[in-house]
């Protein structure tokens, strides 16, 4: 995993999780890697990879048990809420990118409307 010097590393770990659990990487329920393991696979402090686990504890994406390690969540609405909030960021991001662009709403419509269309010839 390649860190960025913009946000906080364990701010990054825990979208690379999100992302790995949206795409299948992960499933409801599975066993992710332990703290300890995590931090010497990425080269990073264990103390970041506490707190990333801690935050997603709290955001009840992972649930930890004590002597068994620590899963991603059983909860499919959480997973379902977790791939609109990503999808739903993604589109706002391009969408205020092309705004800043100088671009009206039924030009950013037609922009995305071509891009769909030359998807499909391809």
């Amino acid at each position: 995993m390649e860190f960025n010097q913009r946000e906080p590393i364990y701010s990054q770990i825990i979208n690379d999780i999100k992302i790995k659990f949206i795409n299948g990487t992960y499933h409801l329920g599975q066993e992710i890697p332990s703290r300890r393991e995590l931090a010497k696979r990425l080269g990073v402090n264990p103390n970041t990879i506490q707190r990333a686990y801690k935050e997603m504890e709290d955001m009840n994406l992972i649930v930890t048990v004590r002597g068994q390690g620590s899963f991603m969540t059983s909860d499919q609405e959480m997973l379902e809420s977790l791939r609109e909030n990503v999808l739903f960021d993604a589109v706002s991001q391009s969408i205020e990118m092309l705004r800043s662009f100088g671009k009206e709403d039924n030009e950013i419509l037609d922009i995305i409307k071509k891009y769909l269309e030359r998807g499909k010839l391809q």
